[in-house]
């Protein structure tokens, strides 16, 4: 029964560009922003890109000891259960049961909605929908623009106006209709389900997501790249699609007390500070903590369960009875339910817990 496993890079190809932050992350010898703006991991899921169709794109592949390599969904269906805990693999069929990747965006992202679970029911016949958290790590100036987020609708919406502009599919008044969030690297988001959204030019988030790729974009261009009806309205009728938008308005304090999560010291010695990013009692969809260690930590019985492993900075080895593991920044990992890890080291890392 393996306790814990690594994962091999794995760039995704997406419709926009970035990724500079990614190659200067994993010590690329030289960082350029291109089509592979995303690094997925601890992946089951299948990216959905009709404009660059490669099978298995998406999925994470596990390091064996003898320099080959498996599928993450494949190592799952022979150990899910061990590796999973019964309990996580009886409810998501031997699944992690959520999605968490790296996102570096150098344009502006479609103005976009994803399914909340009634609306992934009822258009996608899938029991999850995508409700989505961003951990924010970092920022960067592009073409003298700051970094930005645009969330949810403001005092200014007109319905009949984003309807309109959604079935032409360019969103130009839309945008001033939503409320523009300045980047700050620390803060953690939640984006649920139906909440419309776009991330700005310049912005590097860790995302973690219920496990699915749906995506209503109404626009006909990302960036440079155009969409076609089947991309912007997920292979729905256009009408349909539009459904997945919650078009609530609130004011800029009233979304932010409803999304912005603080964070929470759990644990704090000389040794290691562990910060709660997502609590998923709360959220239930999944959960989120980050480790600073500046020596020797051993994970709480209470936090023992699978959980994937990014390594934002530095180095660590991790121990789980007889294995062994090194890990470093720009790598990704898993930790199996019975894993009871010891870390040693100096390192900030970020883990996605699956959901309750």
């Amino acid at each position: 029964m393996k306790r814990m496993v690594k994962f091999l890079p794995n760039r995704v190809w997406r419709v926009y560009r970035g990724g500079a932050e990614l190659d200067r992350w994993s010590g690329a010898a030289e960082a350029a922003d291109g089509s592979f703006p995303e690094e997925w991991i601890a992946s089951t899921v299948e990216a959905r890109n009709p404009q660059h169709p490669l099978p298995g794109e998406g999925v994470s592949r596990v390091a064996l000891p003898d320099g080959g390599e498996e599928r993450f969904d494949h190592f799952l269906d022979r150990e899910g259960e061990a590796f999973l805990g019964p309990e996580l693999a009886a409810r998501t069929g031997n699944r992690p049961g959520f999605l968490t990747k790296l996102l570096d965006s150098a344009i502006r992202l479609p103005i976009q909605a994803h399914p909340d679970r009634a609306a992934s029911r009822t258009l996608f016949h899938s029991e999850f929908g995508k409700t989505e958290a961003w951990v924010v790590l970092a920022g960067r100036r592009i073409g003298g623009e700051e970094p930005y987020l645009l969330i949810g609708f403001n005092e200014r919406f007109d319905p009949a106006v984003f309807r309109r502009e959604a079935l032409e599919g360019r969103m130009e008044k839309t945008l001033g209709m939503m409320h523009r969030f300045p980047v700050t690297p620390g803060e953690t988001i939640l984006i649920p389900g139906g909440l419309p959204h776009a991330i700005g030019s310049g912005v590097l988030v860790q995302e973690i997501m219920e496990p699915t790729d749906w995506v209503v974009q109404p626009e006909n261009f990302c960036g440079e790249c155009p969409l076609t009806l089947r991309d912007r309205f997920a292979g729905l009728e256009a009408e349909e699609a539009l459904s997945v938008f919650h078009c609530s308005v609130t004011s800029e304090a009233e979304l932010r007390k409803r999304i912005v999560l603080p964070p929470r010291v759990l644990a704090e010695n000389p040794d290691a500070v562990l910060i709660e990013r997502i609590d998923r009692n709360a959220i239930r969809f999944f959960g989120s903590l980050e480790l600073r260690l500046n020596g020797t930590w051993q994970c709480p019985e209470e936090f023992r369960c699978f959980m994937a492993g990014t390594v934002l900075e530095g180095a660590a080895s991790v121990e789980s009875g007889p294995e062994t593991m090194s890990v470093e920044r720009g790598e990704t990992f898993a930790l199996g339910a019975a894993s009871a890890p010891r870390f040693r080291g100096t390192a900030r890392i970020l883990f996605a817990l699956p959901p309750l």
